[in-house]
């Protein structure tokens, strides 16, 4: 796991380099785009290269796993996860946010970097398809095979027991997102439902599926009711 966290960041040094070299603000849309997108494609190829040198079964048992349950169960419990975060998830911000407010009324909350891009009507098409693409594809079967494949698997295999092991990657996936610190809480929830679904069913298709639902229904949803000024 630390392995492929190194290289992750690795890679998002080397890209900010080049991407300095053709872009005089890296923290410019585009700049963070390829940034984000690129590091996240070398942890997604790290990953992979750990798991085939390390799992049983190579890199199929890695990801499709020793299936723990019949398809309709699997196809059930992807959709009641899916349901679940997308109505808990927000209850558990809001909540997050009423807290904050309530001690601190001033504070600044501040929207994810992929939100306020999307917001910009004047951004080209190909970074609009990136930003789609990262959410919804790149995000969630990068950071469910490091949370989940990696993470939470080695911590059932030292700590033999499996809600410390879905709940610790479930913290720390909501404290990676530091920057919007009142969606620490709602993102730790959501780690736990796709941490659990991973158990269940034994294969990273579950988390991956229910992590890139819950970020398309949270891109469409602004889309929706997003108002310029």
């Amino acid at each position: 796991a630390a392995l492929a966290v190194c290289v992750y960041l690795l890679a998002a040094v080397v890209i900010s380099g080049v991407v300095g070299l053709l872009i005089d603000d890296p923290k410019e849309v585009r700049a963070r785009l390829i940034i984000g997108n690129g590091a996240h494609l070398f942890g997604i190829v790290a990953c992979l290269m750990i798991a085939d040198r390390r799992f049983e079964g190579g890199l199929l048992r890695f990801v499709f796993g020793n299936p723990r349950a019949s398809l309709g169960r699997f196809v059930a419990l992807i959709f009641l996860a899916s349901v679940g975060a997308i109505g808990l998830c927000p209850l558990v911000g809001e909540a997050t946010v009423r807290v904050i407010l309530h001690f601190s009324p001033s504070y600044e909350f501040v929207s994810h970097p992929t939100i306020k891009a999307l917001r910009d009507a004047g951004q080209p098409v190909w970074v609009v398809v990136g930003l789609w693409t990262g959410a919804v594809a790149i995000a969630p079967v990068a950071e469910e095979l490091f949370f989940r494949g990696l993470l939470q698997t080695f911590l059932v295999g030292i700590a033999r027991n499996r809600w410390l092991a879905i709940g610790l990657p479930s913290v720390v996936f909501g404290i990676v997102h530091i920057s919007q610190p009142h969606t620490i809480p709602a993102l730790a929830a959501l780690g736990v439902l796709v941490g659990y679904a991973y158990e269940r069913t034994g294969s990273l298709v579950a988390p991956i599926m229910i992590h890139a639902v819950f970020n398309l229904k949270t891109l469409i949803w602004d889309a929706f009711v997003w108002v310029k000024p």
